[in-house]
């Protein structure tokens, strides 16, 4: 967010706006993202998405749970010879 504020000087509301909008993929916009140089459209865009992988990857971790199997393959020693 500082970085989006010094590489334009647009004011820090704004830019809290835009950043907060692209980390949660809402599609709010005030505008502002067109306005930027590139390397803010740069930030924008692994802002936005850090935040749909980031969510999406913690859910899918706490979803998968390490359950005991349930089963034992069989032992045996095979009779060779």
């Amino acid at each position: 967010m500082a970085l989006l504020a010094l590489t334009k000087g647009v004011p820090l509301d704004r830019a809290l706006v835009e950043v907060t909008s692209a980390f949660s993929t809402a599609g709010i916009t005030v505008g502002l993202t067109p306005e930027l140089p590139v390397s803010g459209q740069m930030v924008m865009i692994a802002l936005m998405f850090i935040g749909r992988v980031g969510p999406i990857a913690v859910a899918s971790a706490l979803a998968l749970n390490t359950r005991h199997r349930q089963y034992r393959y069989p032992e045996e020693r095979p009779i060779v010879g």
